[in-house]
Protein backbone atom coordinates (compact mmCIF):
# COMPACT_ATOMS: atom_id res chain seq x y z
CA UNK A 1 0.00 0.00 0.00
CA UNK A 2 1.41 3.21 -1.03
CA UNK A 3 2.46 5.64 2.15
CA UNK A 4 3.59 9.37 1.06
CA UNK A 5 6.53 10.34 2.70
CA UNK A 6 5.30 13.69 3.98
CA UNK A 7 1.74 14.41 5.96
CA UNK A 8 -0.39 16.05 3.66
CA UNK A 9 -2.41 18.20 6.63
CA UNK A 10 -4.79 21.31 5.14
CA UNK A 11 -3.07 24.52 5.61
CA UNK A 12 -4.62 26.84 8.32
CA UNK A 13 -6.15 29.85 7.60
CA UNK A 14 -3.96 32.86 8.51
CA UNK A 15 -5.07 34.65 11.53
CA UNK A 16 -6.40 38.48 12.01
CA UNK A 17 -3.04 39.82 12.39
CA UNK A 18 -1.30 38.19 9.93
CA UNK A 19 -4.08 39.59 7.40
CA UNK A 20 -4.10 42.90 8.29
CA UNK A 21 -0.19 42.95 8.10
CA UNK A 22 0.07 41.38 4.07
CA UNK A 23 -2.41 43.82 3.14
CA UNK A 24 -0.43 46.44 4.55
CA UNK A 25 2.73 45.25 2.90
CA UNK A 26 0.80 44.97 -0.41
CA UNK A 27 -0.17 48.67 -0.31
CA UNK A 28 3.51 49.86 0.52
CA UNK A 29 4.91 47.70 -2.23
CA UNK A 30 2.32 49.50 -4.56
CA UNK A 31 3.33 53.21 -3.24
CA UNK A 32 7.11 52.06 -3.36
CA UNK A 33 6.80 51.43 -7.22
CA UNK A 34 4.65 54.17 -8.76
CA UNK A 35 6.76 53.85 -11.83
CA UNK A 36 4.58 50.71 -13.32
CA UNK A 37 1.80 52.90 -13.43
CA UNK A 38 3.17 56.00 -14.97
CA UNK A 39 2.21 56.61 -18.17
CA UNK A 40 4.71 56.00 -20.57
CA UNK A 41 6.22 59.37 -22.31
CA UNK A 42 5.96 59.54 -26.12
CA UNK A 43 9.27 60.55 -27.62
CA UNK A 44 8.97 63.40 -30.18
CA UNK A 45 11.13 62.49 -33.32
CA UNK A 46 12.95 66.11 -34.06
CA UNK A 47 13.11 67.13 -37.57
CA UNK A 48 16.01 69.07 -39.06
CA UNK A 49 15.43 72.15 -40.70
CA UNK A 50 16.30 73.65 -43.58
CA UNK A 51 19.75 75.16 -42.45
CA UNK A 52 20.62 72.47 -40.42
CA UNK A 53 20.45 70.27 -43.95
CA UNK A 54 22.61 72.67 -45.35
CA UNK A 55 25.49 72.60 -42.32
CA UNK A 56 25.06 68.98 -42.56
CA UNK A 57 25.68 68.72 -45.98
CA UNK A 58 28.67 71.13 -45.88
CA UNK A 59 30.43 69.45 -43.36
CA UNK A 60 30.02 66.22 -44.91
CA UNK A 61 31.61 67.79 -48.30
CA UNK A 62 34.48 68.81 -46.00
CA UNK A 63 35.25 65.71 -44.12
CA UNK A 64 34.77 63.40 -47.20
CA UNK A 65 37.25 65.90 -49.21
CA UNK A 66 34.39 66.26 -51.56
CA UNK A 67 35.84 68.31 -55.05
CA UNK A 68 34.57 71.13 -56.11
CA UNK A 69 31.51 73.61 -55.60
CA UNK A 70 27.86 72.82 -53.96
CA UNK A 71 26.19 74.25 -56.36
CA UNK A 72 22.75 75.98 -55.56
CA UNK A 73 19.66 74.38 -53.77
CA UNK A 74 17.15 73.00 -56.00
CA UNK A 75 13.68 72.94 -54.01
CA UNK A 76 10.11 74.83 -53.96
CA UNK A 77 7.40 75.32 -51.91
CA UNK A 78 4.95 73.13 -50.35
CA UNK A 79 1.60 73.03 -51.13
CA UNK A 80 -0.94 70.79 -49.35
CA UNK A 81 -3.11 69.97 -52.59
CA UNK A 82 0.21 68.93 -54.26
CA UNK A 83 1.21 66.36 -51.25
CA UNK A 84 0.19 62.92 -50.33
CA UNK A 85 -1.76 62.63 -47.41
CA UNK A 86 -2.68 59.50 -45.37
CA UNK A 87 -5.45 58.77 -42.20
CA UNK A 88 -3.68 56.10 -40.30
CA UNK A 89 -4.97 53.84 -37.50
CA UNK A 90 -3.64 53.96 -34.26
CA UNK A 91 -4.08 52.35 -30.69
CA UNK A 92 -3.50 53.77 -27.29
CA UNK A 93 -3.56 51.95 -24.69
CA UNK A 94 -7.30 49.03 -25.85
CA UNK A 95 -8.45 51.72 -27.97
CA UNK A 96 -8.67 52.46 -31.77
CA UNK A 97 -7.17 56.04 -32.69
CA UNK A 98 -7.26 57.65 -36.31
CA UNK A 99 -4.56 60.09 -37.07
CA UNK A 100 -3.96 62.30 -40.11
CA UNK A 101 -0.32 61.52 -40.99
CA UNK A 102 1.38 64.65 -42.39
CA UNK A 103 4.04 64.60 -44.85
CA UNK A 104 6.12 66.91 -43.49
CA UNK A 105 5.64 69.42 -40.25
CA UNK A 106 3.43 72.22 -39.80
CA UNK A 107 1.43 71.05 -42.90
CA UNK A 108 -2.12 72.08 -42.66
CA UNK A 109 -4.49 69.51 -44.31
CA UNK A 110 -6.47 69.90 -47.03
CA UNK A 111 -10.30 70.54 -46.63
CA UNK A 112 -11.23 66.54 -48.60
CA UNK A 113 -9.05 65.23 -45.90
CA UNK A 114 -11.00 66.61 -43.01
CA UNK A 115 -14.23 66.26 -44.08
CA UNK A 116 -13.19 62.42 -44.43
CA UNK A 117 -12.02 62.35 -41.33
CA UNK A 118 -14.88 63.82 -39.68
CA UNK A 119 -16.88 61.19 -41.93
CA UNK A 120 -15.26 58.05 -40.12
CA UNK A 121 -16.35 59.39 -36.69
CA UNK A 122 -20.21 58.90 -37.94
CA UNK A 123 -21.37 55.67 -35.46
CA UNK A 124 -23.07 53.82 -38.65
CA UNK A 125 -19.32 53.50 -40.23
CA UNK A 126 -18.64 51.72 -36.62
CA UNK A 127 -18.45 48.29 -38.17
CA UNK A 128 -16.39 49.82 -41.32
CA UNK A 129 -13.82 51.28 -38.52
CA UNK A 130 -13.08 48.10 -37.13
CA UNK A 131 -11.61 46.54 -40.57
CA UNK A 132 -10.26 50.02 -41.69
CA UNK A 133 -6.50 50.13 -41.93
CA UNK A 134 -5.60 53.70 -43.09
CA UNK A 135 -6.74 55.48 -46.39
CA UNK A 136 -3.92 57.41 -48.68
CA UNK A 137 -4.52 60.61 -50.59
CA UNK A 138 -2.49 60.56 -53.51
CA UNK A 139 -2.26 64.07 -54.99
CA UNK A 140 -2.71 64.51 -58.67
CA UNK A 141 -1.04 67.99 -58.41
CA UNK A 142 -4.74 69.77 -58.86
CA UNK A 143 -6.26 69.86 -56.03
CA UNK A 144 -7.81 66.15 -56.71
CA UNK A 145 -6.90 62.58 -54.85
CA UNK A 146 -7.19 58.89 -55.64
CA UNK A 147 -7.72 57.36 -52.54
CA UNK A 148 -6.26 54.00 -51.56
CA UNK A 149 -8.37 52.37 -48.84
CA UNK A 150 -6.84 49.55 -47.25
CA UNK A 151 -9.18 47.58 -45.37
CA UNK A 152 -9.70 43.82 -44.49
CA UNK A 153 -13.23 42.62 -45.75
CA UNK A 154 -13.97 39.59 -43.70
CA UNK A 155 -18.03 39.38 -43.42
CA UNK A 156 -20.85 41.08 -44.81
CA UNK A 157 -21.35 43.80 -42.32
CA UNK A 158 -17.60 44.91 -43.16
CA UNK A 159 -18.12 45.02 -47.33
CA UNK A 160 -21.58 46.72 -46.43
CA UNK A 161 -19.92 49.26 -44.45
CA UNK A 162 -17.08 49.99 -47.06
CA UNK A 163 -19.59 49.88 -49.98
CA UNK A 164 -22.16 53.14 -47.56
CA UNK A 165 -18.12 54.72 -47.69
CA UNK A 166 -17.79 54.26 -51.32
CA UNK A 167 -21.37 55.76 -51.89
CA UNK A 168 -20.53 58.87 -49.72
CA UNK A 169 -17.53 59.57 -51.86
CA UNK A 170 -18.93 59.42 -55.25
CA UNK A 171 -21.93 61.97 -53.69
CA UNK A 172 -20.07 64.09 -51.84
CA UNK A 173 -16.37 64.68 -52.87
CA UNK A 174 -15.95 65.49 -56.02
CA UNK A 175 -12.03 66.09 -55.38
CA UNK A 176 -11.82 62.04 -55.43
CA UNK A 177 -11.21 61.26 -59.04
CA UNK A 178 -10.46 57.34 -57.70
CA UNK A 179 -10.87 55.29 -55.64
CA UNK A 180 -9.29 51.42 -54.79
CA UNK A 181 -9.48 48.66 -52.24
CA UNK A 182 -6.17 46.88 -51.38
CA UNK A 183 -4.81 44.43 -49.05
CA UNK A 184 -1.59 42.84 -48.75
CA UNK A 185 -0.26 39.76 -48.16
CA UNK A 186 1.13 38.95 -45.63
CA UNK A 187 -0.56 41.57 -43.38
CA UNK A 188 1.37 44.67 -42.99
CA UNK A 189 0.65 48.64 -44.11
CA UNK A 190 0.91 49.25 -47.68
CA UNK A 191 3.75 52.13 -48.67
CA UNK A 192 4.59 53.11 -51.85
CA UNK A 193 7.71 54.13 -51.19
CA UNK A 194 8.61 50.67 -48.85
CA UNK A 195 10.65 48.07 -50.21
CA UNK A 196 9.43 45.53 -48.16
CA UNK A 197 8.12 42.16 -49.82
CA UNK A 198 4.44 42.14 -49.93
CA UNK A 199 1.77 40.61 -52.41
CA UNK A 200 -0.84 43.75 -52.87
CA UNK A 201 -4.19 43.28 -54.30
CA UNK A 202 -5.99 45.89 -55.93
CA UNK A 203 -9.95 46.17 -56.97
CA UNK A 204 -11.51 50.13 -58.09
CA UNK A 205 -14.11 51.14 -56.35
CA UNK A 206 -14.81 53.81 -59.13
CA UNK A 207 -12.28 55.72 -61.49
CA UNK A 208 -9.04 55.16 -63.21
CA UNK A 209 -6.23 52.78 -61.82
CA UNK A 210 -3.84 55.77 -63.12
CA UNK A 211 -2.99 59.57 -61.93
CA UNK A 212 -1.79 62.02 -63.36
CA UNK A 213 1.33 63.80 -62.79
CA UNK A 214 0.59 67.66 -62.08
CA UNK A 215 -0.14 69.39 -65.74
CA UNK A 216 3.10 67.39 -67.19
CA UNK A 217 0.91 65.00 -69.63
CA UNK A 218 2.68 62.13 -67.89
CA UNK A 219 0.65 59.28 -65.33
CA UNK A 220 1.46 57.30 -63.04
CA UNK A 221 -0.20 54.02 -61.48
CA UNK A 222 -2.17 55.24 -58.30
CA UNK A 223 0.09 52.39 -56.62
CA UNK A 224 3.29 53.03 -58.06
CA UNK A 225 6.04 55.32 -56.16
CA UNK A 226 6.68 59.62 -55.96
CA UNK A 227 7.61 61.67 -53.55
CA UNK A 228 5.06 63.01 -50.82
CA UNK A 229 5.69 66.56 -51.87
CA UNK A 230 5.86 66.87 -55.43
CA UNK A 231 6.12 70.65 -56.22
CA UNK A 232 9.70 70.27 -56.93
CA UNK A 233 9.19 66.77 -58.18
CA UNK A 234 7.62 68.40 -61.06
CA UNK A 235 10.35 70.22 -62.14
CA UNK A 236 13.62 68.03 -61.51
CA UNK A 237 13.32 67.04 -65.42
CA UNK A 238 14.38 70.08 -66.29
CA UNK A 239 16.68 70.61 -63.66
CA UNK A 240 18.31 67.87 -65.08
CA UNK A 241 18.41 69.07 -68.71
CA UNK A 242 19.77 72.76 -67.69
CA UNK A 243 23.02 70.22 -65.74
CA UNK A 244 23.43 68.08 -68.33
CA UNK A 245 22.91 70.00 -71.93
CA UNK A 246 22.05 66.89 -74.02
CA UNK A 247 22.77 66.47 -77.52
CA UNK A 248 19.93 65.36 -79.77
CA UNK A 249 21.87 62.35 -80.28
CA UNK A 250 22.36 61.31 -77.33
CA UNK A 251 20.60 58.51 -75.33
CA UNK A 252 19.30 58.66 -72.07
CA UNK A 253 18.84 55.38 -69.42
CA UNK A 254 17.01 55.90 -66.43
CA UNK A 255 17.60 53.35 -63.69
CA UNK A 256 14.96 52.26 -60.56
CA UNK A 257 12.44 54.50 -62.59
CA UNK A 258 9.45 53.89 -60.76
CA UNK A 259 6.77 55.19 -63.79
CA UNK A 260 9.50 56.55 -65.75
CA UNK A 261 8.38 60.52 -64.90
CA UNK A 262 11.78 61.65 -65.76
CA UNK A 263 12.67 59.92 -68.68
CA UNK A 264 9.55 60.33 -70.84
CA UNK A 265 9.87 64.35 -69.81
CA UNK A 266 13.37 64.38 -71.30
CA UNK A 267 12.25 61.96 -74.56
CA UNK A 268 11.62 65.03 -76.77
CA UNK A 269 15.94 66.23 -76.16
CA UNK A 270 17.67 62.38 -76.56
CA UNK A 271 17.61 60.31 -79.91
CA UNK A 272 16.11 57.29 -77.14
CA UNK A 273 15.39 56.71 -74.05
CA UNK A 274 15.39 53.29 -71.72
CA UNK A 275 14.46 52.74 -68.36
CA UNK A 276 14.64 50.21 -65.73
CA UNK A 277 12.65 48.74 -62.39
CA UNK A 278 11.95 45.56 -60.55
CA UNK A 279 8.60 46.52 -59.44
CA UNK A 280 4.78 45.37 -61.35
CA UNK A 281 3.40 49.13 -60.85
CA UNK A 282 6.52 50.67 -62.50
CA UNK A 283 6.17 48.44 -65.61
CA UNK A 284 2.25 49.28 -65.62
CA UNK A 285 3.30 53.24 -65.13
CA UNK A 286 6.38 53.15 -67.73
CA UNK A 287 4.42 51.08 -70.75
CA UNK A 288 1.50 53.41 -70.51
CA UNK A 289 3.96 56.71 -70.95
CA UNK A 290 5.63 54.60 -73.43
CA UNK A 291 2.89 54.28 -75.51
CA UNK A 292 1.72 57.75 -75.35
CA UNK A 293 5.20 59.86 -75.95
CA UNK A 294 5.22 61.74 -78.49
CA UNK A 295 8.17 61.02 -80.18
CA UNK A 296 7.93 57.15 -79.82
CA UNK A 297 11.47 56.41 -78.56
CA UNK A 298 10.76 54.78 -75.08
CA UNK A 299 11.33 51.57 -73.90
CA UNK A 300 10.66 49.38 -70.29
CA UNK A 301 12.91 46.86 -69.05
CA UNK A 302 11.46 45.05 -66.19
CA UNK A 303 14.78 43.54 -63.90
CA UNK A 304 17.33 44.99 -61.34
CA UNK A 305 20.49 46.24 -61.44
CA UNK A 306 22.59 43.95 -61.79
CA UNK A 307 26.46 44.16 -63.37
CA UNK A 308 24.59 40.81 -65.33
CA UNK A 309 22.24 43.03 -67.32
CA UNK A 310 24.87 46.35 -68.36
CA UNK A 311 27.43 43.63 -69.77
CA UNK A 312 24.40 41.69 -71.57
CA UNK A 313 22.61 44.89 -73.17
CA UNK A 314 26.12 46.79 -73.92
CA UNK A 315 27.23 43.84 -75.90
CA UNK A 316 24.67 44.46 -78.27
CA UNK A 317 25.39 46.28 -81.25
CA UNK A 318 21.88 48.00 -81.70
CA UNK A 319 22.90 49.58 -78.22
CA UNK A 320 25.66 51.60 -79.27
CA UNK A 321 25.38 55.39 -78.57
CA UNK A 322 26.12 57.96 -76.37
CA UNK A 323 24.96 57.44 -73.66
CA UNK A 324 23.59 59.13 -70.22
CA UNK A 325 23.01 56.82 -66.71
CA UNK A 326 20.72 58.43 -64.54
CA UNK A 327 20.78 56.58 -61.00
CA UNK A 328 17.93 57.66 -58.41
CA UNK A 329 19.02 55.20 -55.31
CA UNK A 330 16.48 54.32 -52.73
CA UNK A 331 17.07 55.13 -49.31
CA UNK A 332 19.66 53.61 -47.57
CA UNK A 333 20.33 51.46 -50.54
CA UNK A 334 23.80 50.84 -52.00
CA UNK A 335 24.41 49.38 -56.31
CA UNK A 336 24.91 45.62 -55.95
CA UNK A 337 28.32 44.53 -56.23
CA UNK A 338 30.31 44.79 -59.82
CA UNK A 339 27.69 47.13 -60.81
CA UNK A 340 30.11 50.46 -61.04
CA UNK A 341 32.80 48.48 -62.88
CA UNK A 342 30.53 47.13 -65.08
CA UNK A 343 29.00 50.62 -65.76
CA UNK A 344 31.89 52.26 -66.68
CA UNK A 345 32.77 49.03 -68.86
CA UNK A 346 29.95 50.60 -70.82
CA UNK A 347 31.27 53.64 -71.19
CA UNK A 348 28.71 56.64 -70.96
CA UNK A 349 28.86 60.19 -71.58
CA UNK A 350 27.33 60.92 -67.89
CA UNK A 351 26.62 59.23 -64.92
CA UNK A 352 23.80 61.18 -63.42
CA UNK A 353 24.01 59.71 -59.45
CA UNK A 354 20.93 60.65 -56.90
CA UNK A 355 21.37 59.72 -53.34
CA UNK A 356 19.65 60.52 -50.17
CA UNK A 357 22.17 58.95 -47.78
CA UNK A 358 25.46 60.93 -47.68
CA UNK A 359 27.67 57.90 -46.53
CA UNK A 360 26.33 55.89 -49.04
CA UNK A 361 27.29 58.47 -51.66
CA UNK A 362 30.56 58.72 -49.98
CA UNK A 363 31.33 55.08 -50.93
CA UNK A 364 29.93 55.25 -54.64
CA UNK A 365 31.87 58.67 -55.37
CA UNK A 366 35.22 56.35 -54.39
CA UNK A 367 34.08 53.78 -56.10
CA UNK A 368 33.23 55.64 -59.68
CA UNK A 369 36.33 57.02 -59.09
CA UNK A 370 38.94 54.08 -59.20
CA UNK A 371 36.89 53.04 -62.57
CA UNK A 372 38.17 56.60 -64.33
CA UNK A 373 35.21 58.66 -63.90
CA UNK A 374 35.38 62.28 -61.86
CA UNK A 375 32.84 64.55 -60.26
CA UNK A 376 31.63 67.46 -62.34
CA UNK A 377 29.17 68.86 -60.41
CA UNK A 378 26.93 68.38 -57.02
CA UNK A 379 23.17 69.37 -56.64
CA UNK A 380 21.72 69.49 -53.73
CA UNK A 381 17.83 68.53 -54.32
CA UNK A 382 15.49 69.97 -51.25
CA UNK A 383 12.13 67.64 -52.97
CA UNK A 384 10.28 67.57 -49.64
CA UNK A 385 10.35 70.81 -47.72
CA UNK A 386 9.60 70.01 -43.79
CA UNK A 387 10.31 66.31 -43.87
CA UNK A 388 13.88 66.20 -43.05
CA UNK A 389 15.17 64.63 -45.94
CA UNK A 390 17.32 65.62 -48.62
CA UNK A 391 18.84 64.08 -51.65
CA UNK A 392 22.28 65.12 -53.50
CA UNK A 393 22.85 64.82 -57.54
CA UNK A 394 26.11 64.09 -58.92
CA UNK A 395 27.15 64.55 -62.26
CA UNK A 396 30.22 62.39 -62.79
CA UNK A 397 31.96 62.23 -66.46
CA UNK A 398 34.97 60.43 -67.71
CA UNK A 399 38.42 61.51 -66.51
CA UNK A 400 39.50 61.80 -69.99
CA UNK A 401 42.80 64.67 -69.18
CA UNK A 402 43.97 62.09 -66.27
CA UNK A 403 43.13 64.22 -63.92
CA UNK A 404 42.72 61.00 -61.17
CA UNK A 405 46.03 59.69 -62.05
CA UNK A 406 44.87 56.63 -63.61
CA UNK A 407 45.48 55.77 -67.39
CA UNK A 408 43.13 58.61 -69.31
CA UNK A 409 40.97 57.72 -72.24
CA UNK A 410 42.17 58.32 -75.35
CA UNK A 411 40.87 61.84 -76.48
CA UNK A 412 41.24 60.72 -80.43
CA UNK A 413 38.63 57.77 -79.41
CA UNK A 414 35.40 58.16 -81.14
CA UNK A 415 32.73 58.14 -78.83
CA UNK A 416 30.41 56.96 -81.00
CA UNK A 417 31.06 53.49 -80.79
CA UNK A 418 30.40 52.63 -76.48
CA UNK A 419 30.46 49.38 -76.11
CA UNK A 420 33.10 47.70 -73.93
CA UNK A 421 36.12 46.63 -75.00
CA UNK A 422 38.61 43.91 -73.97
CA UNK A 423 41.05 44.76 -71.60
CA UNK A 424 44.81 42.97 -73.14
CA UNK A 425 46.08 41.31 -69.89
CA UNK A 426 50.37 40.76 -70.07
CA UNK A 427 49.27 37.03 -69.85
CA UNK A 428 48.00 37.10 -72.98
CA UNK A 429 50.40 39.38 -74.96
CA UNK A 430 53.25 37.01 -73.53
CA UNK A 431 51.56 33.82 -75.19
CA UNK A 432 51.30 35.89 -78.33
CA UNK A 433 53.64 34.71 -80.93
CA UNK A 434 55.98 37.11 -82.65
CA UNK A 435 56.81 36.81 -86.53
CA UNK A 436 59.92 38.86 -87.48
CA UNK A 437 61.48 38.84 -90.87
CA UNK A 438 64.76 39.85 -91.68
CA UNK A 439 66.14 42.69 -93.91
CA UNK A 440 68.03 41.46 -97.02
CA UNK A 441 70.85 43.65 -97.68
CA UNK A 442 71.65 43.97 -100.99
CA UNK A 443 75.17 43.98 -102.11
CA UNK A 444 76.34 45.77 -105.66
CA UNK A 445 77.55 43.52 -108.18
CA UNK A 446 81.30 43.38 -109.92
CA UNK A 447 80.94 44.09 -112.91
Amino acid sequence: MYKPKKNFAPRRPASAPQRDFQRGAQRDFSRENPREKAPVEKVQKVIPTFEDIKQQLTAWAETEKIPGKIQAWFTAEASEENSDWRILKTYRGEHEVFTIEAPAADMKAPEIVGRIMEQLKKEHLHIFKKALRQIWFRAAGDGRFALLIQINLKGRNSAHGYKTFVDFLERNCPEVISCHHIQCMPDGLFDPASAVAMRVETKAAFGSDFLPIGDTGIQMHVMDWSPRIKDAWYDLPKRIESAIHPHPEDCFFEFYSGSSFVSAALSGLFKRVDSLDCREFAMISSRLNARNAISENMKFHRGHVEAEFFNKFFNKPENEGRWTFYLNLPTDETLATGVEQAIASARPERILLQIGNLEVAGKEIKRFRSEGYMLRKSIPLYLEPGSGKFEVLFLLVPDRAGILGLNPANKARSRNVQRPQERVSTAKTAQKTIFRQDVPTFKQRKG
